[in-house]
């Protein structure tokens, strides 16, 4: 071959390579680098090829004299560079061997080796369970690749059924669930790694904690006694920890059960919320309840003959005891007494004394919705005492209106500014207090004086109650009315024309002298009471009788009306012209 010849080797490979099933398929190729090297699959054929041309064109494949069966095609053995080689170097200019003498080297890089990838999980919210591992929220999956040379081309990652596609940056999950994460990289020359394989869960969902009260309960009324039990779920990564707090104490872990044995009487509020095992917080849930710590009250009073002397009671085989029982908040459960200790008997009503003369004492108690107990005794001393005070008598209760108020045909008529006062006497326990309803409405603790702004027929059911809690109540009705009534004017005659003035933008009617002016006032609701005039702006007057205008000129002349509650209407200024 010619000395001034150009060598150029041209290199021609082409694989297939399938690493897994899900696996892109990624040609096996050479490359070169910003740098200029030539880096070759390790599994590419080689051929050389010769060119007197630069470009290559003319080329003749190499052929091995002494080793034909391994040089078309040849493989490189070494990986990283490999030289193809010429004995010693001619100077180009000269063409004469170049001193001291050298080789001409052609280096190839061969690259059988996959990328290395590398892949963290970042979370703060980490937990393993029987292998299985649980991410929670702010987790992120950090990926990088390296290669040592030709370079990473790609990395690619697979989730679940989803087919591979390149790594975006960071990979963040958005939902709850199971995830397979494969990811994998390949070079420059095609080498891709198998797939490295990640199981987890993914747990973004809050648990769910239940509340459960054991021991005495009346709705959501309590006793000292009462314990609570908190029952947090979680349906992923499992629940860490459960915490309460009652009221606005700070919040503690649950530990067994939460008892109510040293809060006070009240209402009070059970805050309560689970976390999980990757730190998911449930949202805090709220139980509301009323700690009743208080016993129910009995009031035994005796009812009928009594007669006291010498510091003894005398009673008759008609005498009853009565046992008034009330609660404070869950409501009376069961009542009991007994006479001379003999057998428990539920009261339902007023029970005779015995019939046998002497001494003889009642026991009795009462439970409440809770089984908070009260127990007490009465004998015959006790009902002696002056402060045995018995009061089986409601309050005497009454209603007053204060202010414009008219009554007829058994009805009361009143106005907004009317006060509606509501009364009780009680000459035994006193009042404690007074409650009413208007048609029918909620019912309002009075406090004082009643007001009614819209008008309308009202009735009024109202009670008092002393403080053995006997009551007493009535009913009365009565309409509001804040109308006026309603004005009428009349001339006794037809004008006899108009006259336009000056002064004036609408003409005024004529009238001749002598006419005369009637007035009315009809109301629908109450009576009227009076009509009052007033001409040419002279102070009012009472109308009595029609009024006759003698005054020649223009006469002008304004009317009001009041009814029996003093409610007024008045009318505009009118003009008229008399000839």
């Amino acid at each position: 071959m010619p000395t001034n010849h150009i060598v150029s080797a041209i290199l021609i490979c082409i694989s297939f390579c399938a690493i897994s099933q899900n696996q892109q398929e990624h040609v096996k190729k050479y490359h070169v680098g910003d740098d200029g090297k030539l880096y070759w699959q390790a599994d590419k054929p080689v051929y050389l090829f010769v060119s007197e041309n630069a470009d290559g064109s003319g080329a003749k494949r190499l052929e091995s004299e002494t080793t034909p069966q391994y040089a078309n095609p040849f493989y490189l053995d070494t990986e990283g560079v490999n030289y193809i080689r010429s004995r010693w170097a001619v100077d180009p200019e000269t063409k004469k061997p170049v001193s001291p003498q050298r080789e001409i080297e052609f280096e190839m890089y061969r690259d059988g080796t996959s990328p290395a990838t590398t892949v963290g999980f970042e979370s703060p919210n980490r937990f393993s369970n029987d292998d299985v591992i649980f991410y929670g929220d702010d987790t992120k999956t950090l990926i990088g690749a390296v290669d040592g040379l030709s370079g990473v081309n790609q990395t690619l990652f697979s989730l679940n059924s989803e087919g591979f596609k390149e790594v975006p940056g960071d990979l963040t999950y958005p939902d709850d669930g199971d995830y397979i994460l494969k990811v994998y990289s390949v070079d420059m020359v095609g080498n891709a790694e198998n797939p490295q394989i990640f199981n987890f869960t993914m747990d973004l969902t809050d648990p769910s904690t239940s509340y459960s009260v054991l021991g005495d309960k009346s709705q959501e009324n309590l006793s000292p006694r009462t314990t609570i039990k908190l029952q947090g779920t979680d349906g992923s990564a499992g629940v860490q920890s459960t915490f309460y707090k009652i009221d606005d104490n700070d919040f503690q872990p649950f530990n067994g059960e939460i008892s109510l044995r040293n809060v006070e009487e009240g209402n009070h509020t059970l805050t309560y919320y689970s976390r999980d095992n990757v730190n998911n917080d449930e949202e805090e849930k709220a139980y509301k309840f009323y700690l009743d710590r208080t016993a129910p009250e009995v009031i035994a009073s005796v009812v009928g003959d009594q007669y006291q002397n010498r510091g003894r009671v005398f009673i008759s085989t008609r005498t009853k005891v009565k046992l008034a029982a009330s609660d404070n908040k869950s409501g009376l459960n069961k009542v009991w007494f007994k006479i001379d200790g003999g057998q428990e008997i539920p009261y339902s009503e007023p029970f005779e004394m015995p019939r046998t003369p002497g001494k003889h004492t009642i026991e009795y108690y009462a439970s409440d919705n809770v089984n908070n107990d009260f127990r007490s005794l009465l004998d015959e001393s006790l009902m002696g005492r002056e402060s045995l005070d018995i009061d089986i008598e409601a309050p005497e209760i009454d209603y007053s209106y204060s202010g414009n108020q008219y009554f007829s045909r058994d009805t009361a008529f009143i106005t907004s500014r009317t006060d509606i006062g509501l009364s009780a006497e009680d000459a035994d326990s006193g009042v404690k207090g007074i409650g009413y309803k208007i048609n029918g409405g909620k019912g309002e603790e009075y406090t004082g004086p009643i007001r009614l702004p819209e008008e309308g027929t009202y009735i009024i059911d109202f009670y008092g109650t002393d403080q053995v809690n006997n009551r007493n109540s009535k009913e009365f009705f009565f309409t509001v009315d804040n109308t006026g009534p309603e004005i009428e004017h009349i001339l006794s005659m037809e004008s006899v024309g108009s006259l336009q003035l000056n002064d004036r933008d609408e003409p005024l009617e004529v009238y001749s002298k002598g006419v005369k002016l009637y007035l009315a006032a009809t109301d629908n609701v109450v009576d009227t009471d009076a009509i009052y005039f007033s001409i040419n702006g002279e102070a009012e007057k009472l109308y009595r009788q029609p009024i006759v205008l003698n005054t020649v000129g223009i006469v002008s002349y304004s009317v009001r009306a009041t009814d029996k509650l003093g409610n007024e209407s008045s009318t505009e200024l009118f003009e008229i012209f008399l000839k």
